[in-house]
């Protein structure tokens, strides 16, 4: 998998991410990978949406994006 980055996302994916991060707070990157570990992203109102970030850009994603590369 190649490396990629918030400028790879499409505009659903950020808004998908943002409106995670903003619900949940100052550890949002923590909760999302757990959320890919065990599934329950699933139970998110964006869970698609996260689940395809997950499925094409990786995890690793999140070491490389800020709440600021999502507006």
């Amino acid at each position: 998998m190649t490396k990629s980055n918030a400028s790879d996302m499409t505009a659903e994916q950020k808004a998908a991410l943002r409106a995670y991060a903003l619900r949940n707070g100052r550890f949002w990157k923590r909760r999302l990978w757990a959320a890919w570990i065990d599934g329950s992203d699933a139970k998110e109102p964006e869970g698609a949406v996260l689940r395809q970030i997950r499925n094409t850009h990786g995890p690793s994603l999140l070491t490389r994006i800020g709440l600021s590369q999502l507006d």
